[in-house]
């Protein structure tokens, strides 16, 4: 999954086009679908992110408050605000693990 920088921005991007990433594939594991789901193509998918605000569409819009607080560190637009990997880890979605059944 490409970051809106890498798609935009020709100077270059570093690692917080990982956290978009991550991000996308967290959407993925909580709903089996990609983000973007109406989009066929990749290319207009592409498009899209380059092109549009907020969140990617696909997003469970029924998030606890720890989840939307991490997947809001992961979408955001300006890069400069996005979170890095070490204030993800350090969020109650990434803390507050329950314990697997017995």
């Amino acid at each position: 999954w490409m970051a809106p920088e890498v798609i935009t921005d020709d100077t270059g991007y570093g690692p917080k086009a990982d956290i978009w990433s991550v991000g996308c594939t967290v959407i993925e594991m909580m709903t089996g679908s990609p983000p973007w789901p109406e989009f066929q193509s990749m290319w207009a998918a592409i498009y899209h992110i380059a092109n549009s605000e907020g969140p990617p569409s696909g997003m469970p819009t029924d998030l606890s408050p720890t989840s939307q607080e991490f997947m809001d560190g992961c979408f955001a637009r300006d890069v400069d605000s996005r979170l890095t990997a070490d204030d993800l880890l350090a969020l109650p979605f990434c803390m507050e693990v329950p314990g697997s059944p017995k």
